[in-house]
């Protein structure tokens, strides 16, 4: 007897671990800068990598801080940022397994008291995963008779056509501002076009800033200038028709063209991935038997991640947000800003629903000039088609835009955010990787009328009575695989 095997690529999830991590540390302020007080924090958090150890995840990455601050009559920003490094407890995580990691800032301050004290709590997820391939039985040499029972499962993978970062400069007209104080930016893909070895994703990139007036006042700037990424792209044998990019930006600068052409040049570096999505096909043998031989299945229990494609889509909403008790009435509004945190990831019925909260800052000015901030918690949801039969769904979130204006003791905020959304579902199966002898039982000779149970089928039948499926369907003419429950079948054993 010769086992002939088959290598499956399946991405397995052996555990998920999560945990919460805190970042704490001092923010040098910019030399010859003193602040007086933290007028707007803002921030984010990246992961720059995740390593798997025998009982345990490490995750590391950085938490970047973009503040606004004033130093007697004026303000002034700037961007600073924090490493960390958190180990997650992972019962069976072994070494040489991949880790797949996320993390969300949750709450996020920065105290005055001498230094600027940051301290941020991160909600890290990690993914310990199998990645290496599943074998699996394929058959048996000189067993011509062998009967699988086998499962089916959809998944998505992504194959990777190209990524580089692409530097750009844009012009854009900007009257009556003397300078810029803070400045950040969110590129959103709308086309992309594959051929030969380059792709072109057309898009836009929004820019939001913290700007003087000609007047000397604060204000908010939000343009949306037109961008062309050009990226090379390695498209041979995929399916180029259905790729899809992202882009990060960077980093991102403001400078005036001259003194009075109202003019402002824009510079940044935007990090662009373009992927093709691919559909496969997981089969799994389950079940295992051959009339000629008595030999019993070897199985090896596997939890299955299988995702879907994901979903892109924008959402956007205003809200009337009303100046705390004891504040006083807004003159104008001079900046907002809003950090998206998503709380909750699901599928109803088919349909991405996703909830979160907008950590909204908002900057404003008394009659007198005085400059004050309030922050608001905003929740928002959001639905979209596009889960299929998955699930669960995990999501990100990112701000495109914030702006605020209005006067008195109430303002309106308006924002957009991008969300990705990937369903998947974690399956929980068992395959058969081997075959081994057992003792031969004992089996009844001659007719027998046998009634299907509820869900059974012709395997469950043939494997019960240690026929092949052939003589099953030359006695039953027009058997399909799946039984009606109480169907009659006649044996010839």
């Amino acid at each position: 007897m010769e086992l002939q095997f088959s290598d499956l690529g399946a991405t397995r999830l052996v555990l998920r671990a999560t945990s919460q991590a805190l970042v704490e540390g001092d923010l040098p302020l910019p030399e010859g800068r003193q602040s007086a007080e933290v007028l707007c924090a803002d921030g984010s958090v990246t992961i720059t990598g995740a390593a798997v150890n025998e009982g345990a995840a490490t995750v590391e990455g950085r938490v970047r801080v973009e503040l606004i601050c004033r130093d007697g009559d004026e303000v002034f920003a700037f961007a600073s940022s924090a490493a960390f490094r958190h180990s997650l407890p992972a019962p069976g995580a072994k070494e040489g397994m991949e880790a797949e990691a996320y993390a969300t800032l949750q709450t996020l301050s920065v105290e005055q008291a001498g230094t600027l004290a940051l301290s941020a709590v991160l909600d890290v997820e990690c993914l310990v995963l199998r990645e290496e391939p599943l074998r699996v039985l394929a058959g048996i040499k000189g067993a011509e008779d062998l009967e699988c029972k086998q499962r089916s499962y959809e998944t998505v993978r992504y194959d990777v056509l190209g990524q580089e970062t692409v530097r750009i400069r844009e012009d854009m007209s900007v009257p009556n501002i003397a300078g810029v104080l803070r400045a950040s930016g969110a590129c959103q893909i709308r086309d992309i076009r594959v051929g030969g070895d380059t792709a072109v994703s057309e898009g836009t990139l929004t820019v939001t800033a913290l700007a003087v007036g000609a007047d000397g006042k604060l204000m908010q700037l939000v343009q949306h200038v037109p961008v062309t990424l050009e990226t090379e792209a390695d498209a041979a044998g995929r399916n180029t028709a259905s790729a899809i990019a992202t882009a990060e930006v960077e980093s991102l600068g403001l400078a005036p063209i001259g003194e009075t052409s109202g003019l402002m040049s824009v510079e940044a570096r935007i990090a662009v991935r373009v992927e093709a999505p691919r559909m496969e096909t997981i089969t799994l043998p389950q079940d295992a038997y051959a009339p000629s031989l008595p030999l019993s299945c070897v199985r090896e229990e596997a939890q299955l991640l299988l995702r879907g494609e994901t979903a892109c889509f924008r959402f956007g909403a205003s809200e009337t947000l009303s100046i705390p008790d004891g504040m006083p009435e807004c003159y104008r509004v001079a900046y907002c800003a809003a950090r998206p945190v998503v709380t909750s990831a699901s599928v109803e019925d088919g349909r991405l629903a996703v909830e979160g909260l907008l950590f909204t800052r908002v900057l404003y000015q008394t009659e007198g000039g005085m400059l004050y901030a309030f922050t608001e918690d905003i929740p928002f949801r959001s639905e979209n088609s596009g889960a299929g039969a998955f699930p669960e769904a995990r999501a990100q979130v990112r701000m495109v835009s914030a702006t605020a204006s209005g006067a008195g003791r109430s303002v309106e905020f308006s924002y957009t955010i991008q969300i990705s959304a990937q369903p998947y579902a974690v399956v929980k199966t068992a395959a058969v990787t081997g075959m081994e002898e057992c003792p031969q039982e004992a089996c009844p000779r001659g007719i027998v009328i046998y009634f299907a149970g509820e869900g059974e089928t012709l395997f469950d039948v043939g494997r019960r009575f240690n026929l092949p499926r052939k003589r099953l369907l030359d006695t039953n003419p027009g058997l399909s695989e799946m039984l009606a429950d109480g169907q009659k079948l006649v044996l010839l054993l």
